[in-house]
């Protein structure tokens, strides 16, 4: 997804970048050792890139197919256990930012009237928690993890209870220690685009990783809440019209693991009176 310009730091220009261009098409960008991947429909257009481990391009990018991912290799040894305490250490570090304050302040604001009402979240794109991919050359475990506190602090926190609400996520990278993790936190795991059929003009949409295509896909169900983005650099009518009718505000850097929302709004319902 585009990211609007900055000025590189010191520290992450002296990163060093690998891309990795797999068979099916996928370029895997790390920087120390995280990644997420992104796909190009054409090889001679041109790329850009920047210090996170997003990469910008001019193309359209492809929706993903559940053909083309894969289930994630998790470490033989790795239990529910062990990824259970190692979720439990990144959501205190999570709560403990100034980052998730600002996401706290903003939900607290704007999910409290009777007009913003959500009946369910819905995790799109979040990888795995517990596994590398493709082949072992792409890790971006710390990154969904920490991902992953975010999404969990949202109902628990912020939102009314005046109702249950469901959680679902759909990433088809999930492996069998993903999910039972998932399932621990009460969050339903849904097949790839069952997902998509779920979303509401009461959905709060959680999509840290969404492309193009996939904003384009979900963005005219006119979610309620979304946290992602940015949006207001993606060329896209589906996109700008979403943008246009929603306030938002920008999270400031998780210092803890910067690239896991780097750049990253929550956009809420525009009150027509402000």
């Amino acid at each position: 997804m585009p990211h609007s310009s900055r000025k590189k730091s010191s520290q992450a220009t002296s990163q060093k970048r690998l891309e990795i261009t797999d068979a099916a098409g996928w370029t895997h960008v790390t920087t120390s050792g995280n990644a997420r991947r992104c796909v190009r429909t054409s090889t001679s257009t041109s790329t850009s890139t920047s210090t996170s481990t997003s990469t910008s391009t001019s193309t359209t990018h492809q929706q993903e197919s559940p053909s083309l991912l894969t289930p994630a290799e998790a470490p033989s040894k790795l239990t529910l256990d062990d990824l259970n305490r190692q979720f439990q250490t990144s959501l205190r570090t999570w709560k403990d930012s100034s980052t998730w304050s600002v996401v706290e302040k903003t939900l607290l604001q704007h999910t409290q009237s009777e007009e913003n009402d959500v009946d369910s979240i819905i995790c799109i794109g979040l990888g795995s928690l517990s596994g590398f991919l493709r082949g072992g050359w792409v890790d971006r475990r710390t990154v969904s993890l920490y991902q992953l506190a975010a999404l969990i602090s949202f109902p628990t926190e912020t939102i009314k209870q005046t109702h249950s609400i469901h959680i679902y996520a759909q990433d088809p990278v999930f492996n069998e220690l993903d999910k039972s993790l998932l399932a621990s936190l009460d969050i339903t795991v849904l097949e790839t685009p069952l997902a998509f059929e779920q979303i509401s003009s009461r959905t709060f949409l959680f999509c840290p990783g969404a492309e193009r295509a996939h904003l384009e896909q979900v963005l005219p169900s006119n979610p309620a809440f979304m946290f992602g983005g940015p949006l207001e650099d993606v060329e896209s009518e589906v996109v700008s019209r979403f943008v246009a009718s929603r306030g938002s505000v920008r999270l400031p850097q998780f210092e803890e693991q910067e690239h896991a929302f780097w750049n990253m709004r929550v956009y809420y319902p525009r009150d027509e009176r402000e």
